[in-house]
């Protein structure tokens, strides 16, 4: 429906209202989705309207009568459409992500009869844009326009583009936020070569922004997300901003600050200068504290303890396995005064301790001084694998009554008699490391009491407090002996990888124990503790010999199954079409080919199943080795926390694998930038270069050998990790050659 409006109650600006008059409609036979007004073809004082339907028809009105048809190409959902009256084209978007252009003397020049594929629009030209399109105006928006050029302004949902009247780009922006609309409006400049126009552009965040010539300006924050932008004026004021929000409001805005209701008061008064001085102290103290760079922690946050038992719970079983529960007692808290809606709890550990239900959402939270919420956590340990890590986290995320998400974070250890029991002493070890301290020893069965309580029928059997063995679930056994007269333990294990957990138990429960038993008076050290034996290199990198072969076995044994179900297929596909054929050839033994073909793969298949179980295996082994051989070169070497963070970082204990790459490749790389930073020889640091080398799977371990082995010769000649650690912020990661 087209209407005209004409002043009424008086006459131009003395009229008191507006009157609509209907001058024209149309039933348009199908859904429409936009249009756009102007000369269309050039004709002087006459403006037609097109119409874009739901389907993709372009439809041209003149006046009272349609007349022109066309089927847009490439149509799938309607974009935005606009007009450029200089070069009479219409632009639009289609399904192919490209902004098309359509010369309006294309529309008329098609035969009245034609049909199908005939009606299409032919293209002038098309540009790929390669994401959806929000809208397009046409205006002079760039620099140094000639009098006969436009901009094709393109807003897709992150990026902003320019188009020449050819198609060809001639400036593009990227946005940080997803655009919604945009609209052209003039600048004013005086000044020579400047933008004619300016753009407004709407997010969906609900800001405005203003760009002149690709450059922001200006920006603004409205009330809700805007679907169309125009600007305008109204009631003689000037510039004002028409918004239309996709909740249906509309609003008229202006981009500025609130005139002055009233004057500003110049009466004097006398000067307080005690509470000029207050101010200033009070100031300055806010300055302070936020210029001293640690943050409080918010008043109102959700408080995490744990209550872990010294005790297993009743021993259960799952697939044969025998099952040793601990349930952790989590006391969560508000301390806010309001009450806080879906709080997710998370709790995670390391295999083989794990959780049925490692997720619990709680509903609501009250806030104030009331009784914490509790919440069970059950962890459990398998009998089948052997523990390298006891440390559990519990992490609760929520978001407050403001909207603001936060988390609160719980750690705990779990208690050693989920993955051991105590058993009488065992003699003739295999491996075995010395601990020094500087502390007379306690007596084990104190240190560890509620491992021995937990089995009474063995207490007995351990010699006066100086030695203790213990036996994880799994088979092998560990054990502590301790010196008389001297602050001296020594672990000794059947296996290597078995004195890690009870070597880090040990220095944690003396830590314990020691650390804040010193006065500032007293005169004696703080605790600490030593190793002075060789390293353990050799026992370690056959664990890193047997990784490596079982990795290469399963992957040798992953290619051969692919080759029989390679083959099974092909067998499967000449069966199938002799089946088929209405004259089938004899089988020629092939029936039997197929058989023989299954049975291999079934046999593969075990074999891939057992080499991934040895490759599990030995990942643990070699986790546990790894931890084991940092914690003695932290002790041998007196390493700070920072430096044994930094060395840990580079030889990682996480010992997984993926498709791509292996422990034994990133390792090999990580040692290699360390040994070049960090560690590198005195003038030999490595020049800030990149390498794209692809890592793949070593044939031997040798190289690895060889860069942990210059790893503790270097830490034995006194440099650290964090050494070169400055120069590494202006260089880049390399990789080995």
């Amino acid at each position: 429906v087209v209407y005209s409006m004409a002043p009424g109650g008086g006459g131009g600006a003395e009229s008191g209202y507006y009157v609509l008059s209907k001058g024209y409609e149309h039933n348009l036979e199908r859904p429409a989705f936009n249009m756009v007004q102007g000369c269309f073809g050039g004709v002087p004082r006459a403006e037609y309207i097109a119409v874009q339907s739901m389907d993709g028809l372009l439809c041209i009105l003149e006046q009272e009568r349609a007349t022109v048809s066309r089927q847009l190409s490439k149509f799938l959902l309607p974009g935005p459409l606009a007009y450029a009256a200089r070069t009479d084209s219409f632009y639009t978007f289609n399904s192919y992500l490209e902004v098309n252009c359509f010369k309006y003397s294309s529309l008329t020049s098609l035969p009245s009869g034609a049909s199908g594929d005939q009606k299409r629009l032919s293209v002038d030209w098309a540009v790929v844009i390669g994401e959806n399109v929000s809208d397009i105006v046409v205006g002079r928006y760039s620099r140094a326009l000639s009098a006969s050029q436009v901009d094709i302004i393109v807003l897709a949902e992150r990026t902003l583009i320019t188009l020449r009247e050819n198609g060809t780009i001639r400036s593009q922006k990227r946005l940080d936020y997803v655009s919604s609309c945009c609209a052209l409006f003039p600048s004013g400049s005086t000044e020579a070569g400047a933008p004619e126009h300016n753009l407004l552009v709407g997010s969906h965040t609900g800001s405005v922004m203003v760009y002149r010539d690709m450059e922001l300006i200006w920006a603004s924050r409205l009330s809700a997300p805007a679907a169309a932008l125009s600007v305008g004026t109204f009631g003689g004021q000037a510039g004002l901003l028409a918004t239309f929000g996709h909740d249906g409001v509309l609003s008229l805005l202006f981009l500025g600050t609130d005139p002055p209701h009233a004057t500003v008061s110049t009466e004097s008064k006398e000067l307080n200068y005690e509470a000029m001085d207050e101010e200033h102290r009070r100031l300055l103290q806010i300055i302070r504290d936020a210029s001293s760079g640690g943050k409080s922690e918010p008043n109102d946050s959700v408080s995490l303890r744990a209550q872990v038992p010294s005790t297993c719970d009743s021993v259960g079983s799952e697939e044969g396995a025998a099952l040793f529960p601990v349930t952790v007692r989590l006391f969560v808290s508000y301390n806010g005064k309001e009450t806080i809606e879906a709080v997710s709890l998370t709790a995670s550990c390391t295999a083989p301790l794990y959780l049925t239900t490692d997720t619990v959402n709680l509903p609501s939270l009250a806030g104030g001084n009331r009784t914490p919420t509790i919440v069970p956590f059950t962890f459990r340990a398998r009998s089948d694998e052997l523990p390298v890590d006891l440390s559990a986290a519990i992490v609760a995320t929520y978001t407050t009554a403001s909207g603001e998400s936060r988390c609160a974070r719980c750690d705990l250890m779990l208690p050693l008699c989920m993955v051991c029991k105590p058993i009488p002493t065992v003699k003739n070890p295999k491996f075995k490391v010395t601990i020094e301290t500087n502390r007379m020893p306690p007596s084990l069965s104190n240190l560890f009491e509620d491992v021995v309580q937990a089995h009474g029928q063995v207490a007995d059997s351990q010699s006066a407090g100086l030695a203790l063995s213990l036996q994880y679930h799994c088979g092998l056994d560990a054990t502590i002996l301790v010196s008389k007269n001297a602050g001296r333990y020594r672990i000794q294990s059947s296996a290597f990888e078995g004195l890690w957990l009870l070597t880090d138990e040990l220095l944690r429960r003396l830590r314990s124990l020691f650390g804040g038993a010193n006065s500032p008076g007293d005169g004696e050290e703080p605790f600490a503790s030593a190793y002075a034996e060789p390293l353990p290199l050799q026992e370690y990198f056959e664990m890193i010999d047997e990784h490596l072969r079982c990795r290469i076995h399963l992957a040798q044994a992953n290619e051969t199954l692919d080759k029989r179900a390679q083959q099974f297929r092909v067998i499967e596909k000449r069966l199938l079409v002799r089946l088929k054929d209405r004259n089938p050839a004899p089988m020629q033994n092939l029936e039997m080919l197929i058989e023989g073909t299954y049975m291999q793969l079934l046999e593969l298949a075990d074999i891939v199943e057992a080499a991934q179980a040895q490759l599990r295996f030995h990942s643990v082994r070699l986790s546990s080795g790894t931890r084991l051989l940092l914690l003695l070169l932290r002790l041998r070497f007196g390493l700070d926390e920072e430096d044994a963070s930094l060395l840990e970082a580079h030889l990682s204990p996480l010992v997984d694998e993926t498709p791509d790459q292996g422990w034994e490749e990133r390792t090999t790389a990580s040692l290699t930038h360390l040994l070049r930073t960090g560690l590198a020889k005195a003038g030999k640091e490595a020049p800030p270069t990149v390498s794209s080398q692809t890592l793949t799977r070593p044939a031997d371990a040798t190289k690895i050998k060889k860069h942990i082995t210059l790893v503790c010769d270097r830490l034995h000649k006194g440099q650290r990790p964090k050494g070169g650690q400055e120069a590494v912020a202006e260089a880049d990661v390399t990789s080995p050659k």
